[in-house]
């Protein structure tokens, strides 16, 4: 046993940031655990560096990450969604866990849970320094895959319901010595059916450094015909843009059919995905003006995995009570983003941008928000747990709403929360106060909904 504190977070993701300050705010020791060389997951490891929400609609421990992007000149907040630079993102993470005292554990493995009957006491993991034991009062599961929890006993269900079938998996690339106005004034010259009809996809505003541009329909068609890309690829798509910098964000790998939780699939698709961003980068070049000179800077370190295990908890958050806005008095989050309702970005069974694909040609979506219930964080069948990020319990459609990274800092915060008043009252965290939970949210600026707030 190397350590023995009040709350552990496994993983270092986005959510895992959130839980870990959340926890040490509300006074307890705690632990954060990733398996990678930094933190930050999708935002960094996987070099997602935008968010589909505007700064002014965020808050809690998101809202403090973006304002200091935003600071140190790595973000931009004068849009509808918010570009960041994935480095500075790195650098901000660190500096806000330290001097909330958070101890950070990278390059370890949470290889099992420790439990006592169905309450987890702490996990085992693997590192440089062997095999150990950190023990906890309470344990935070932001795998992003539900790994703690599923280990531990919990009730779990994996991708669609109906048949499993999950998101695909990407790996993105970042392009150096683009001449960004060139390609937004390319982008102008065009018929607009060529491009996303969603003004929140594709943004054309260099001069406030806002450049977002999605479709290019025509070029990808022309293409795929002449056997340029690779068969599920049938739009382009640029985003984290840098205007001044001439550095572009490219989110276009596609793999279908593949399990984030099975080590095979992860290592196919990670291989298909590079693949597949070798004939992108011709593509780009070759057709876009703009991009003759562009240069890879870099890949995504790892995978990215857009969905795989939730968790099931005494509530299961549905799609249907999310396009109501329906308020819960055990509300702990109230999520704003870009939305609209069947609007899933990643489907599961392919085709995305296809021309039979309405949703990324025609569809639009409207800024809308969300009521999130305390009954979402706590997993069946184990106890001593809460979880936050993609983990929670929600349905596959509604986790196209609630798997955003921003959403993902908002539950993780509210996961780590809970956790350290669970482990300063010695219960498990299914035993808390809510009324008492909600408090201490909104004391960490998180916006806990309308009736919960009442």
């Amino acid at each position: 046993v190397v350590r023995d504190v009040d709350v552990l977070v496994c993983g270092g993701g986005v959510s895992g940031i959130g839980a870990a300050l959340g926890a040490a705010r509300a006074g307890a020791r705690t632990m954060i655990v990733e398996r990678t060389a930094f933190l930050g997951g999708a935002a960094t490891a996987v070099i997602m560096n935008t968010w589909n929400v505007p700064i002014h609609r965020m808050n809690g421990v998101a809202g403090e990450i973006a304002r200091t992007l935003v600071d140190r000149g790595a973000g931009n907040a004068t849009g509808p969604t918010f570009p960041f630079d994935p480095e500075a993102f790195k650098e901000v993470a660190v500096d806000l866990l330290r001097a909330a005292g958070v101890e950070i554990l990278n390059y370890t493995w949470v290889v099992d849970p420790v439990m006592d009957g169905r309450r987890i006491r702490g996990v085992v993991v693997q590192n440089k320094s062997g095999r150990q034991a950190i023990l906890a009062r309470s344990v935070v599961d932001a795998t992003g895959d539900a790994d703690v929890a599923a280990a531990a006993g919990a009730e779990t269900v994996k991708g669609r319901e109906t048949d499993h079938k999950m998101r695909p998996m990407s790996v993105l690339f970042r392009l150096g010595g683009v001449d960004v106005r060139k390609a937004v004034d390319y982008c102008r010259s065009e018929p607009p059916e060529h491009f996303t009809a969603d003004p929140n996809f594709h943004i054309l505003d260099p001069d406030r450094g806002l450049v977002r541009m999605s479709g290019f329909f025509h070029i990808a068609e022309r293409a795929r015909a002449a056997g340029e890309l690779p068969e599920p690829i049938h739009y382009l798509r640029f985003e984290g843009v840098d205007v001044a910098r001439g550095i572009v964000t490219v989110n276009n790998s596609r793999v279908y059919g593949v399990d984030g939780t099975n080590a095979w699939d992860i290592s196919r698709a990670d291989t298909e995905a590079r693949l597949q961003n070798r004939q992108l980068f011709k593509v780009i070049r070759r057709y876009i003006p703009g991009f003759e000179n562009a240069y890879v800077i870099d890949s995504s370190p790892t995978v990215g995995v857009r969905e795989t295990r939730r968790v099931r908890g005494r509530t299961v958050l549905d799609q249907p009570a999310l396009l109501s806005k329906r308020t819960y008095p055990d509300s702990v989050a109230r999520i704003w983003r870009h939305m609209a309702a069947g609007r899933d970005w990643h489907k599961a069974d392919g085709g995305e941008g296809a021309p039979t694909d309405a949703v990324y040609r025609t569809a639009t979506t409207d800024l809308t928000w969300f009521e999130i219930p305390w009954g979402v964080f706590v997993p069946n069948q184990v106890d001593g747990m809460t979880v936050g990020g993609r983990v929670i319990s929600v349905t596959h459609d509604a986790d196209m709403w609630t798997r955003g990274q921003y959403c993902c800092l908002v539950t993780g915060q509210v996961a780590g929360v809970s956790a350290a008043l669970a482990a300063a009252k010695g219960v498990s965290p299914a035993a808390l106060d809510v009324r008492e939970l909600q408090r201490t949210l909104a004391a960490q600026s998180i916006d806990i909904g309308e009736a919960a707030g009442a």
